[in-house]
């Protein structure tokens, strides 16, 4: 999603997408490619998607989108609470079979764009930010079509199992 912006958006914008007008979030989930200039589709799992981001830095961040727009998780009922955080879980085990970090990490921003989803960061020893998230552009590592392909397959096999 877009990077890092230093002021907020137009009030009138931010309610928009509030409403889930013109949400690129929602545009997302309902986007038959399984590649954008964000990243690749890994799974339709039960009340998201699990997408592999374009910066592959650290191995393995994806972000898992909320398939029903809302601002927050407490929006959603129990029952698509209860949903959406065990597709999380599934998605973190599933990436942590597959890159075997030694911390994961979950933030829930929303900032930019105020539609539920959850950076997964895997974290690794010896990584550029022990002391704190791993941020956009810390640094950029962009892969083949092919290494991001298999990165996409080796997830997809590990949700499976």
């Amino acid at each position: 999603m877009p990077g890092q912006s230093k002021t907020w958006m137009p009030r009138e914008r931010w309610d928009a997408l509030v409403r889930g007008n013109n949400c690129p979030l929602c545009a997302e989930c309902c986007s038959t490619e399984t590649r954008n200039e964000f990243g690749y589709t890994i799974a339709t799992l039960r009340q998201s998607l699990l997408r592999l981001t374009m910066n592959q830095f650290p191995p393995g961040y994806c972000i898992l989108i909320c398939t029903k727009h809302v601002q927050e998780p407490y929006h959603l009922t129990a029952e698509e609470q209860h949903l959406f955080f065990d597709d999380l879980w599934c998605a973190a085990k599933a990436i942590e079979r597959v890159f075997n970090p030694i911390k994961m990490n979950f933030q829930i921003l929303g900032n930019l764009v105020p539609h539920l989803h959850v950076h997964i960061t895997p974290r690794y020893y010896g990584d550029v930010a022990p002391g704190r998230p791993i941020g956009p552009g810390d640094p950029i590592i962009t892969l083949t079509p092919q290494e991001y392909e298999e990165r996409v397959r080796l997830i997809r096999a590990a949700l499976e199992a």
